[in-house]
């Protein structure tokens, strides 16, 4: 991009050269032993490391002071799923199906580090969070929406020897606890070790759960002088954020909300402490990659409530969002015998690069894996040759301006070595955004208009992403015959449907096996007017369940129960033709994290003035339809707020009152996003 390029000048060459060598840059035959650490949800502006004056992060800030601090690092995604894909593939999550968390799996022909790596006498280990697949066939947290056959995908297929892993999020203080209720065991999501349930040491602090099992891995290998990849990926500061006591203690002159985050992050650095000490006595430290970065930004709304306290620094939005504070993540790496001590750099780096970097390090290329790859090599950057990033960073995730889904970014980013673009690709370009983040980090003056330019070869090259994208979605980039899940549909593509990931309907009556999920649905769609929902000629929707990871609700409309004479179109994913106020729908939810929700609908009409309610028990909500255009255009637009008391099920009505033309308007989905306090 020579417009880029030409703007960037001396400021990356003063970046190129903060980074130093310990050793000859020769990394021919080497096999180092490579540990690849993260944190969940933990801000940029946590760790000491980068300016935090309240939360004690000692070992983090050692890690930092004795090897190479990026001053851009970013995660692959701004949610936990995507992000961890790309770490183990060097590619976009978006060319294999894991849109969102909890949403898809590792697909069987993607090649990850563990296996590129375990082909070359590396022993490999997973130790925490999985979070890309189910780890039983039969049973997942997330119930029947998730669909745990179809989403399998444990640690052990993908490449790893040893691996103590759950499926997604538990308590950071006694993981052997159910979430919602710490009085139950966590009979949902527990830790799996090598396929089994583990049952023994699982009280206390949950990062050293998982770093007991880790270390006994790292001290085997080291023992038979065998290279080893360890993925730690730690569950702090991730909710529910549970700190002990006397990390509580700690922090006494805080309130309760921040001793619990800030204890819970100081408990995961003494971890980190762990490890670091265990390299050293083992004689291993000076010949091994720690990396350590965060799958994603902070939670909540404004860092200020709750346990929700982590901080995004000085950058713009949070977890969710392509926002700065959404990706933008701390990053570390410890090499001894390669990184001097004290090292810094600017240029823009991703977890993308782990995959690429480390192949690079060992001199070889993974032969039969899937092309492109998304992340580059850093070897070059930490050579003292590279100048600049030679390939911009893409993003793309579900939501877009204005919705909650993305805390009001944009779905699309392209980040270069100066500018960085968002985008949801609006025909006119108005909602085009240009940020220059050398100059202004905190994304707060959109240039878009000044620079023109800049903005159309940014533009194309994300075109051109989407679109490789959606031929990796299809199994192109396969050197084996791959046929794509009937769910593998491009966001951007008609017919995509979030709730639909895992086949919520397709799994909620009996079915022969060769019965499609367009025919269930169609079946549905067309049972007869005034009939229960649940009588033979139409299956029973399957319940929607709370995504435990970002707190929403989605009641598609592919799930919805059919009062009256509506008809769902299965090819568009929407329920239209309403032209009667006595049609109306209904949605059973369950919840386990109860709160205030705002309710998102997204629907579409040429004309305001169609007025509907929205049940739930005895609470009422009365809204007014915004015109979007026309009815092939969804339009979110908040009707209003439910509270809900207490976890359980629920069900949901949505009854028009007047009408306003034709029709009441076309419905695509309701989505129920919990306000955090």
């Amino acid at each position: 991009m020579k417009v880029l390029r030409a703007l960037v000048g001396l400021t990356l060459l003063r970046i190129a050269c903060e980074v130093s060598l310990a050793a000859p840059p020769s990394t021919a035959g080497a096999r180092p032993n490579i540990i690849l650490m993260m944190a969940d949800d933990m801000g940029w502006g946590d760790p000491g490391f980068n300016g935090n004056t309240i939360i004690k992060t000692p070992q983090l800030d050692a890690m930092a002071k004795a090897g190479l601090r990026f001053e851009r690092f970013y995660s692959g995604a701004p949610v936990c799923s995507p992000t961890r894909g790309s770490c183990l593939t060097g590619r976009h999550p978006y060319r294999y199906g894991i849109w969102s968390a909890n949403e898809g799996h590792l697909r069987k022909p993607e090649v990850t580090l563990a296996e590129v790596l375990g082909a070359r006498g590396y022993a490999t280990g997973h130790f925490g969070k999985w979070h890309l697949g189910t780890l039983d066939p039969v049973r997942t947290i997330k119930g029947a929406t998730r669909n745990a056959a179809r989403n399998y995908a444990t640690p052990g297929m993908n490449g790893f020897d040893e691996w103590f892993s759950t499926e997604s999020s538990v308590r950071t203080w006694d993981p052997n606890r159910d979430n919602a209720d710490p009085t139950k065991p966590n009979t949902l999501n527990p830790y799996y070790h090598n396929g089994k349930i583990e049952t023994e040491n699982l009280e206390g602090c949950d990062s050293r759960v998982l770093m007991d099992r880790a270390i006994p891995f790292i001290r085997r290998a080291a023992a038979a002088q065998t290279p080893f990849f360890a993925v730690i990926w730690f569950h702090a500061p991730h909710g529910p954020v549970v700190a002990g006591p006397e990390f509580r203690r700690m922090y006494a002159d805080r309130d309760e909300g921040e001793q619990h985050f800030y204890g819970s992050i100081t408990a995961l650095d003494v971890q980190v402490g762990r490890v670091r000490e265990e390299l050293r006595a083992l004689g291993v430290a000076d010949n091994t990659l720690l990396w350590f970065a965060s799958d994603n930004g902070p939670e909540g709304d404004t860092g200020d409530e709750g346990t929700y306290r982590g901080s995004a620094g000085p950058f713009r939005g949070r977890k969710r969002s392509l926002w700065e504070g959404g990706i933008h993540v701390p990053g570390l790496l410890e090499w001894p015998a390669r990184i001097k001590p004290g090292s810094t750099t600017a240029v823009a780096c991703s977890t993308l690069d782990y995959f690429p970097t480390i192949l690079d390090v060992l001199g070889f290329r993974a032969d039969g894996r899937p092309e492109p790859i998304d992340g580059i090599s850093l070897v070059p950057l930490f050579e003292g040759r590279m100048r600049e990033r030679p390939v911009p960073i893409p993003f793309e995730t579900l939501g877009g301006a204005g919705t909650r889904v993305s805390r009001g970014s944009p779905r699309v980013a392209l980040v270069d070595n100066r500018y960085k673009l968002l985008t949801d690709f609006d025909a006119s370009g108005a909602g085009d955004l240009l940020f220059d983040l050398i100059a202004d980090r905190g994304e707060t003056t959109n240039i878009a208009v000044q620079h023109a330019d800049v903005v159309r070869e940014m533009k194309a090259r994300l075109v051109a992403f989407r679109e490789s994208c959606k031929r990796s979605l299809a199994g192109h980039d396969y050197i084996e015959p791959f046929t794509p899940d009937r769910d593998d549909i491009h966001p951007a593509d008609p017919g995509f449907a979030r709730a639909l990931r895992g086949a919520a309907a397709a799994d909620a009556e009996p079915k022969s096996v060769d019965e499609s999920a367009g025919a269930r649905r169609d079946k549905r769609a067309t049972a007869k007017p005034g009939r229960s929902p649940t009588s033979a000629s139409s299956a029973p929707a399957a319940v929607a369940l709370q995504n435990d990871d970002s707190g929403v609700v989605t009641l598609a409309a592919a799930a919805a129960s059919l009062h009256g004479g509506l008809t769902y179109r299965a090819d568009q994913e929407k329920i239209g033709q309403w032209s009667s106020v006595n049609d109306w729908l209904s949605w059973d939810f369950e919840i386990r994290q109860p709160g205030s929700f705002e309710i998102e609908v997204s629907c579409g009409q040429t004309e305001d003035g169609s007025v509907y309610d929205i049940m739930v028990g005895e609470q009422k909500v009365r809204n007014t339809v915004l015109a979007s255009g026309n009815h092939r255009t969804p339009k979110a637009q908040i009707a209003g707020t439910l509270t809900l008391t207490n976890p359980g099920r629920y069900t949901l009505a949505l009854k028009p009152v007047s009408k306003q033309g034709a029709v009441v308007m076309t419905l695509w989905k309701i989505d129920l996003i919990r306000v955090r306090k």
